[in-house]
């Protein structure tokens, strides 16, 4: 009903990348509210992937944050988009993203002071709100909408036999606003509950009153920002300490919401809608025309398993379209098929898999002692490549950890204070944890490429392995100030490998290339990195623009100890040609490109069982 319902429980901070680079789209995200909103967490999930997913070498995020629930003063907005102004002066965006309704009101009144001329996209914004504002055309956006009474709908259909249903709300003004849009919705009765609004109580007040009632009830929580005392909350929190003492099932319009005592409600979730902003900035720095103006968000009713279960409601009584979630499958359920294949291969075969058990035994140990020295010599090189890298690895380290830094440093001044803020405390934990789980992913990558488990052969994509190797070596190109264009192939590109070999040898390519380009001014340092397929073999090319090479040294180049560079052993080419032949493919440079040099990675594509 009012748009200021769209962005009630939303923001986080994104991934910033805050380096000049060639060749980048840059994307300013502004927030209405702080950044360790539970909803924004999963919305900068939802963008951050799916990007990511798509080229994670195309795209510098840039956040800002409006706070506007906890500063609501209208005089924070003008000294705010001063400040911004002066900090994009000269590092102009491509896209601007507003999230949630007052940051669509904050860009459209300032954004010829802090984005000049850029599109402006906007999300987590409820349809009524863009009915009441007059947007340019260049102002595209996914509208969505929290539907309270299709809602209730779903808890007549689970609760045939309730006839109450409590709408709970807390004594914030955004609190107050959700019940004045409730009442205006629902009324004081509303398919066959009599409704009952129940507001300005403390969190045991609540409680209390929840405890009480009658199992032919239905709950429905908005949103509770404030107590009557002034004490402020996190509403997913105050929620699950309702919901566990419920005796009646909770409702609510909120995803996040669920996992804390809410059994479901007509919803979309908020990684959807940042998935959603990351197809819409894809598609409007590609330069795609006749982008539609509003995108809908489709909401459908989502149920918690567990909640279902301890209300005794019977899952017939479930929409066919519902999504359950948090439903353990039994072990039938989970593996049917490998039981029965299992249960036929013993029946049917059980001495040819003796026989072939001693065979493969006999030959694994063959082969372990002739490629022993092999593997480890591919290891060494692997090692060595990472090593040049290093510098590059500590730099995406040194963001996450610098940030766990700060974040605990404030914590400990907040908790050395006389009275410290627990819900402050808790966000800043937040933030460590996510930091940590960012620098934890680094780390498990290089892990990946590190070991010297035995190599084995399973189904790939290379796709994947390409986008992979790009996101390891994102900032190596940054500092090397060297531009990426990247081609995916339109398909999936499926063979059978050993991950960490064919990424050793993407990682190689690329790593030469861009060394190959290093004589030419950074303007004008360029590659490209491309998979394709012709439905037999899958190919990864990697193209410079530097000097080029000759026909002889194209064939020389793949021997041992031969190198261009001072300090190289020349082994890097000579062990990713025996690791392509290996999987049964080929290395080989163009010799028809003359603009520079093409190296090629031909692998035969995984064959389908018939």
């Amino acid at each position: 009903m009012v748009f200021w319902l769209a962005i009630g429980i939303a923001d986080q901070p994104s991934l910033v990348f805050a380096r000049e680079s060639s060749g980048m789209h840059r994307v300013l995200i502004v927030y209405e509210n702080e950044s360790t909103q539970v909803a924004a967490v999963e919305i900068a999930r939802g963008l951050h992937k799916d990007l990511d997913d798509r080229d994670p070498t195309q795209f510098e995020i840039y956040s800002e944050y409006l706070d506007n629930a906890r500063f609501p003063d209208p005089g924070n907005l003008p000294r705010i988009a001063a400040q911004l102004s002066a900090k994009y002066r000269d590092m102009k965006p491509d896209v601007a993203i507003a999230a949630g309704p007052t940051a669509l009101r904050f860009m459209l009144d300032h954004r010829r002071e802090i984005a000049p001329g850029v599109p402006l996209l906007f999300g987590a914004v409820a349809a009524d709100a863009v009915t009441q504002l007059a947007l340019p055309p260049d102002v595209k956006g996914i509208v969505t909408r929290f539907d309270l009474k299709q809602t209730m709908t779903l808890a007549r259909r689970l609760q045939p036999n309730a006839r109450h249903a409590v709408v709970i709300s807390g004594s914030s003004a955004f609190d107050k606003r959700w019940e004045a849009t409730a009442r205006a919705d629902l009324g004081d009765r509303y398919d066959g509950f009599d409704i009952r609004y129940l507001s300005g109580l403390r969190l045991d007040g609540f409680a209390d009153a929840v405890a009480r009632l009658s199992p032919d009830t239905a709950v429905l929580i908005l949103t509770i920002f404030q107590d009557p005392d002034g004490r402020n909350f996190v509403p997913r929190n105050a929620t699950a300490e309702i919901a566990r003492v419920s005796a009646a099932p909770v409702y609510a319009v909120y995803d996040t919401y669920l996992d804390h005592g809410v059994l479901g409600g007509y919803m979309s979730t908020f990684q959807e809608q940042g998935e959603q902003l990351a197809a819409l900035v894809t598609r409007q720095s590609a330069g795609e025309a006749n982008l539609p103006q509003i995108t809908p968000l489709v909401i459908r009713p989502i149920v918690d398993w567990r909640e279902i279960r301890r209300f005794l409601i019977d899952p017939g009584l479930l929409p066919p379209d519902a999504e359950i979630r948090f439903r353990a499958p039994s072990l039938w359920d989970e593996h049917r098929t490998a039981i029965l294949v299992s249960i036929a291969m013993l029946l049917l075969q059980s001495g040819t898999i003796v026989a072939l058990g001693i065979q493969a035994h006999l030959r694994k140990k063959a082969e372990a002692e002739v490629n022993a020295g092999h593997t480890k010599l591919v290891h060494l090189s692997r090692t060595s490549l990472l090593g040049e890298l290093s510098g590059a690895f500590a730099h995406e380290l040194n963001q996450p950890l610098t940030s766990i830094l700060a974040n605990a440093e404030v914590g400990k001044q907040l908790l050395e204070s006389s009275d410290p803020s627990l819900t402050e405390v808790s966000d800043i934990l937040s933030d460590i944890i996510a930091d940590d789980e960012r620098a934890a992913e680094i780390i498990r990558q290089l892990r990946r490429l590190l070991t010297t488990h035995e190599v084995a052969l399973e189904p790939v994509d290379l796709n994947h392995i390409t986008v992979a190797t790009l996101a390891l070596v994102k900032s190596e190109l940054l500092i090397k100030q060297t531009a990426v264009a990247f081609k995916r192939a339109n398909s999936s590109v499926r063979i059978l490998g050993n991950a960490a070999q064919l990424q050793q040898v993407v990682l190689n390519i690329i790593i030469n290339a861009v060394d190959a380009t290093s004589h030419l001014p950074p303007s004008a340092r360029m590659i490209e990195v491309a998979v394709r397929t012709d439905g037999r073999t899958g190919e990864v090319t990697v193209t410079d623009n530097g000097c080029g090479l000759t026909p002889e040294f194209m064939e020389g180049a793949f021997q041992p100890f031969v190198s261009t560079k001072s300090n190289g052993l020349g082994l890097g080419l000579a062990i990713c040609r025996s690791i392509a032949e290996a999987h049964g493919g080929a290395l080989e440079f163009d010799p028809e490109y003359l603009a520079g040099a093409r190296i090629i990675l031909s692998l035969p594509l995984r064959r389908r069982s018939s």
